[in-house]
């Protein structure tokens, strides 16, 4: 189809855009419900493009706008930015001590003015934004600014309108709890018969006189097989970000560009107080919520991703990648065979088994692990986090891991309402105890609404000043690269100096770490050698094989012999002339 280039009174440019997206004639209009859904500084957005994907399967018009590009920035820099609008949350804890909080940072009136002309242009009936807590602010001034502008219903879905849709009704026009897939399908069909979808399942939404309607949520998908892939179609996606509309191909900041997402599987089999899976499962009681796709399902998306992109580093989303032995040998057997691309996965202590990991370490594609331990203590990690873990089983999972030479980062929640420093201390001798080399990631606490770590956490005061904190932070990753006596850990813990000058540790942290980057790097390029004087290696051994074999061969040597005599007589001419 012919494509053609659409300007803006501002000077943006609609480019590669096929005439079919701004609807050419009437006809087109009705034969189809035509949804946007916009995406909030997540421009992977896995289960949007999914949505996108199954919308245009069942003939139904559909795009994904990536609004703005993921970002992290400085805790205070966040704060003095959104200090009217609300306390950034979603916090890592960094090396040098530094809070970075990762998400949104204001677009600038340009690209409010691209989003609504993109829209417009469209002839959008519903508009949806997918969003987490921390986005919520962003989709609120969003959702006002496009009804106020275009007067187009907003629909919100995605991890906040499920676990909070009472506060996400006040905003939007409808709210989607739980699996869409199906949803908006229904939502479609009720649009292309010119009828109300406030009666579909999944959906909240307000009549006329304030009464809110919460329809009652259906089963989740039962057989991931019959989604199709996520969308990367050129023609399906819009990225908006740096006063900058761009059609099918992302900013080159973006790690898009060299990443691919994905999940093999839905759900989680265990309940962790602060984390969303576990609400959702409430959604669905009884019913069967760890849903796995096929191994030729998931190899059949990887493909399509390895002849858009060439090459690839794949970052499997699962909650628990290694759940099944027998799954994960046939995945790595095969990927290996079929993708031959580097990949990473989640494990968690419990599911991080000698007979799993083997498939793993021994799939040369494979690069790292991340394993969430969050907390060891009885205090935080099994009262408060619901993990039915013990210090013995996170060690025994570490020990498999270092058997077998794995990469791994170990995950840590700090800044937890009623925990202790006994508590910390207990985090602490556990981190010195792993065997290295290891990663550590921190993150802070988020209270998010209506998540179970709510209620564990309620009433509870922070008995961990923040300096205090800073101190243990600042251990935990020290302990990563330093062998820590229990004397010295003492010494620090009780130091006044340490306390008011927590900066000192943070800066040994950034040096550590440098210097273990620096390592990291040098090991690399180590193993590019060898694999280069290993290569040279077997050619020499193959070209040793081709002449022992050619000098076999009946008549060679009288051959070489009188091509050397030859060569001899040529020079002996030369220089007798």
């Amino acid at each position: 189809m012919a494509q053609i280039i659409f300007s803006l009174h501002i000077g943006v440019q609609f480019k590669d855009i096929t005439p079919n997206f701004f609807c050419a004639n009437e006809k087109e209009i009705k034969k189809m419900a035509r949804f946007a859904i916009i995406t909030l500084y997540d421009e992977f957005a896995h289960g949007t493009r999914i949505l996108i994907a199954n919308l245009k399967k069942h003939g139904h018009f559909a795009c994904m706008i990536a609004f703005k590009t993921y970002s992290a920035e400085p805790l205070e820099s966040a704060r003095n930015v959104y200090k009217h609008l609300y306390e950034p949350m979603h916090i890592q804890v960094q090396p040098n001590g530094d809070y970075v909080n990762a998400y949104s940072y204001p677009p600038s009136p340009t690209e409010d003015r691209i989003l609504l002309d993109l829209l417009k242009r469209l002839k959008i009936d519903l508009v949806g934004i997918s969003l987490t807590c921390v986005q919520q602010a962003a989709a609120r001034r969003l959702t006002s600014l496009i009804k106020n502008e275009l007067q187009l219903p907003v629909m919100w879905g995605g991890p906040q309108p499920t676990t909070d849709p009472d506060t996400c009704i006040k905003s939007a026009d409808y709210v989607c709890r739980g699996e869409a897939e199906d949803v908006l399908l229904d939502v479609g069909k009720a649009i292309d018969a010119g009828e109300s979808f406030s009666h579909v399942s999944n959906i909240w939404t307000r009549k006329p006189n304030g009464e809110i309607i919460k329809n009652i949520e259906r089963p989740p998908v039962d057989n991931l097989d019959t989604l199709p892939y996520p969308d990367y179609s050129r023609e399906s996606i819009f990225f908006i970000d740096e006063d900058q509309l761009r059609c099918g191909i992302p900013f080159p900041k973006s790690d898009l560009n060299t990443n691919y997402l994905t999940q093999t599987a839905r759900g989680c089999p265990y309940s962790c107080t602060f984390c969303y899976q576990s609400y959702v499962k409430t959604l669905y009681p009884g019913r069967k919520y760890v849903r796995e796709r096929s191994i030729d399902h998931i190899l059949g998306e990887l493909k399509e991703a390895k002849a858009r992109m060439g090459h690839f580093y794949l970052e499997i989303l699962d909650n628990i990648f290694t759940l099944k032995e027998e799954r994960v040998a046939e995945f790595c057997k095969r990927y290996h065979a079929e993708i031959n691309e580097p990949f990473w996965c989640y494990t968690h202590p419990r599911c991080c088994r000698d007979n799993i990991v083997r498939h793993l370490a021994a799939c040369p594609n494979f690069e790292y692990i991340i394993m969430g331990v969050e907390s060891v203590s009885e205090n935080i990690g099994i009262d408060t986090f619901h993990r039915k873990q013990t210090p013995q089983i996170v060690l025994d999972a570490a020990k498999v891991i270092n058997k077998y030479g794995i990469n791994v980062n170990y995950d840590f929640i700090t800044n937890v309402p009623g925990e202790t420093e006994g508590d910390c201390r207990q985090n602490l001798d556990l981190i010195r105890q792993i065997p290295k080399p290891f990663r550590i990631r921190l993150s802070k606490l988020s209270l998010f609404p209506n998540y179970e770590v709510q209620n564990e956490t309620a009433g509870k005061n922070r008995l961990v000043t923040e300096k205090r904190y800073r101190v243990w932070n600042a251990l935990y990753f020290l302990a990563q690269d330093v062998n820590l006596s229990d004397e010295e850990v003492d010494a620090i813990v009780s130091s006044p100096f340490f306390e008011e000058n927590p900066e000192f540790l943070e800066k040994m942290n950034v040096i550590l770490t440098r210097q273990f980057k620096e390592n990291l790097k040098l090991n690399v390029q180590n193993k590019i050698k060898t694999v280069e004087i290993e290569s040279r290696k077997k050619h020499e051994e193959c070209l040793d094989g081709d002449m022992a074999r050619l000098l076999g061969r009946k008549g060679m040597k009288q051959f070489l012999w009188l091509h050397d005599s030859a060569a001899r007589a040529k020079r002996r001419l030369k220089k007798i002339l």
